[in-house]
């Protein structure tokens, strides 16, 4: 394994959607600029004044990163993985509550025809009731239509997903709240929330299904999504079995159009009549092995675990445990990448904070040792891994640094 190298280190000092770069769009550390979040206003839509940062790459290898400040939904492109940026532009007509914590955050993606995706839930009123909105672009990110209201019920929407799979189809997953309105109207009991599924075969500007999958999602933690080796999606969300079990459960479809029965990653028994805020990660391989990484309360396990399966309806491996105990491991992050795995989570000292990795070689049966790739003593995002052209990488954001995007290998 090589020495790790940073990428394109870039901190956008946007005050305007239209503004240009204050640093002119050179490649820079970001720790003076980030110094200013404290004394953002409350427009500032820069992502100086942002808490999180969203990356993802697009079909001709542009990256695209958004962010949420001032109530602003915004959104920049660069053509060189980070070093430069062309202005921000905000997808959100005006001013919102957008729904942007640890779980909750700007969902963005593409397809090989220059459209590109995102969606996010903006909060309605104070029971954290949101509203599910999505904006599309037909010009590779540079600019978008209005941002819509995708559910047909708008009683609640939260934690979207996006996956583009097979024939472009668009897919979008999040925590909907209908089923439980409509119970408590009727005085029955509801636990939760409820997996809803819709997809989109002309690029989100209409929507050939949407609805509930599965009935009694936990409301307070992100849906995950991959895709199978036939383009179809695989789901992945916090479920809460009977009688108030949180462990995470996965579907997969059976053809095009319908979803399967959802099936337990691991019987963690996390028994609790409250909101954890924390969702996995997933990912599929090329050989449809997929994999999948959390955090677990339970009764029989606790802390960060992994586990793999042969296919989207096989069986998992035992739960791994990730991460030192006495160094607060979270956040935990899995990527595939060609017949490579990685791993990655935050570990807190005391002091600092770290950002941990390690990799696969042979589908998750063993794994290096894992080591730290990044630190801050400051506030931070959870971290995020993406791929480019065979290169696994990591963003992450923090107060004092910035946003980073550094290569794992």
């Amino acid at each position: 394994m090589t020495s790790l190298r940073p990428w394109g280190l870039a901190l956008l000092l946007f005050m305007i959607p239209q503004a240009q770069a204050a640093e002119g769009g050179h490649q820079h550390h970001a720790p003076k600029a980030m110094a200013s979040r404290s004394g953002c206003l409350s427009d500032d839509t820069g992502l100086a004044c942002a808490t999180q940062a969203n990356p993802a790459f697009l079909a001709d290898g542009s990256l695209v990163l958004g962010w949420v400040a001032g109530g602003r939904v915004m959104l920049a492109r660069s053509a060189d993985d980070g070093a430069n940026f062309e202005p921000a532009i905000a997808l959100n007509s005006g001013a919102e509550t957008i729904d942007a914590n640890t779980d909750a955050r700007i969902a963005i993606a593409s397809d090989g025809k220059g459209r590109v995706y995102a969606a996010w839930a903006v909060r309605k009123d104070a029971r954290y009731n949101g509203a599910l909105m999505l904006a599309r672009s037909e010009d590779g990110g540079r600019s978008f239509s209005a941002a819509r209201a995708v559910a047909s019920d708008h009683t609640s929407q939260r934690f979207p997903a996006l996956m583009v799979g097979a024939d472009d189809r668009l897919t979008l997953a999040w925590i909907d709240k209908r089923e439980e309105a409509a119970a408590k109207k009727a005085g029955k009991p509801y636990r939760g929330g409820a997996l809803a599924l819709a997809w989109s075969d002309d690029g989100g500007r209409s929507f050939v299904h949407e609805g509930i999958a599965q009935s009694f999602a936990c409301e307070c933690c992100r849906v995950v999504m991959g895709q199978d080796r036939n383009g179809l999606p695989v789901v992945m969300w916090r479920h809460i079995f009977e009688p108030n079990i949180r462990d995470h459960a996965i579907l997969s479809f059976s053809d095009r159009d319908h979803p399967g029965a959802l099936r337990k990653v691991s019987d963690d028994d996390w028994r609790v009549d409250a909101c954890p805020h924390y969702g996995p990660s997933l990912a599929v391989s090329a050989d449809g092995s997929v994999h999948a990484a959390w955090y677990s309360g339970g009764g029989t396990r606790k802390g960060l675990f992994y586990a793999g399966a042969p296919s989207s309806d096989g069986p998992f491996s035992a739960p791994l445990a990730l991460g030192e105990p006495g160094r607060n491991p979270a956040s935990p992050q899995v990527l595939s990448l060609g017949s490579r795995l990685w791993l990655a989570w935050k570990e807190f000292d005391g002091e600092t904070s770290s950002v941990m990795a390690q990799s696969s070689e042979d589908g998750g049966k063993n794994w290096s040792a894992p080591r730290p790739i990044a630190t801050t003593k400051d506030n931070s995002d959870r971290p995020v891994l993406l791929a480019k052209g065979g290169k696994a990488l990591l963003s992450w954001m923090s107060v004092a640094e910035g946003w980073r995007l550094i290569a794992l290998e």
